[in-house]
């Protein structure tokens, strides 16, 4: 009688515990802005915007998932559904038409098969709305008339639209790419290896002077239009990229570095089952949250968009669609507004 007591008496205190952490997990992690500052490095825009030329952006919406708004923003109390998007961005320069990351392909659900039951309802559940390949044909485009693909990251979310293009050149951070050689490009069944296929991948170095408060760039016109810049700690060359130019707001796409505004502008992580699965460095992670945060309080004019916020690309579209678009308007919000 006593032994089973014992055991009544053990499993309620195991049970109470795991209730105990899940709740705190859901709860606000200290954040410290003030004693945590942004990286010391100074730097700035080159040109003005009378130098900027004509740029025109378009998000390509291949995928998404709608989940509480809590598992997105760690601390958050709201309900309010958050979409989390699978997009690729359609960039058309004057010196180049390319995209920044790549959606999804026509075949993803094929190249998904085989993964793990817990791989496919995680980090690959979500609704597929339309293959880059689809969207390609609606902007009258064939993969042929691009001049390549730039991607922020090599996770395989972000590679995924690569089997529609075939032989285009793939840029990608030198730091990214070898470090993915150790272990990403074959993690779960060689999956991201597969997706880029034998697509030629060119690397670039961000070995340019500091901007915008970021420690390194690469200018990838020469005429700083188009400007890279790290955003390290969700993998070890995650990129962001700026996009200055004269027919609208100023632009600046942020990868994974955040999945959401409010990761930055709170700022707050993702819930941390998912952040612990999807950052490679918790604390340079953290960091560049922090760098967005200070960036974005500095500057609300720029257009910060992360590649998975759906709602602030929503509003980006809706902007950059009215007769008006040259005007600034501030896409920092939060999900619900």
């Amino acid at each position: 009688m006593k032994i089973r007591n014992w055991l009544a008496l053990g499993g309620a205190t195991f049970a109470a515990t795991a209730l105990a952490l899940a709740i705190r997990s859901f709860l606000p992690r200290r954040f410290d802005t003030y004693h945590w500052p942004e990286t010391e490095v100074g730097g700035s825009s080159t040109t003005t915007g009378a130098e900027w030329p004509q740029v025109e952006v378009q998000f390509l919406r291949c995928g998404n998932i709608t989940i509480p708004e809590p598992i997105a923003v760690r601390g958050s109390f709201s309900l309010a559904p958050c979409t989390i998007a699978h997009s690729a961005v359609l960039v058309r320069h004057p010196r180049a038409t390319f995209l920044f990351d790549t959606g999804l392909c026509s075949d993803i659900f094929r190249y998904l098969e085989g993964q793990s039951l817990f791989f496919r309802k995680t980090l690959a559940n979500f609704h597929f709305v339309q293959s880059l390949r689809s969207h390609l044909v609606e902007q009258q485009l064939e993969p042929g008339d691009l001049d390549f693909a730039l991607l922020s990251h090599l996770h395989w979310d972000h590679v995924s639209g690569i089997p529609d293009l075939p032989g285009l050149s793939l840029r990608v951070n030198r730091v990214e790419y070898v470090a993915a050689r150790s272990g990403l490009l074959d993690a779960n069944g060689g999956l991201v290896r597969r997706l880029l296929g034998k697509n030629a991948v060119e690397l670039f170095d961000l070995d340019g002077p500091p901007y915008e408060g970021f420690r390194a760039s690469h200018d990838l016109f020469g005429d700083g239009s188009v400007v890279l810049v790290p955003l390290p700690g969700h993998t070890a060359g995650s990129t962001g990229m700026f996009i200055n130019r004269a027919n609208g707001p100023r632009l600046f796409l942020l990868g994974d570095a955040a999945w959401v505004a409010q990761n930055y502008l709170r700022p707050a992580t993702m819930h941390p089952f998912i952040w612990s699965r999807v950052t490679a460095d918790d604390a340079s992670a953290r960091q560049t949250l922090i760098d967005l945060y200070h960036f974005a309080h500095r500057h609300p004019e720029v257009a910060m968009l992360a590649m998975h916020d759906a709602a602030a690309q929503d509003r980006f579209m809706a902007n950059e669609n009215k007769p008006e678009n040259a005007i600034p308007v501030k896409l920092s919000q939060t999900n619900d507004e």
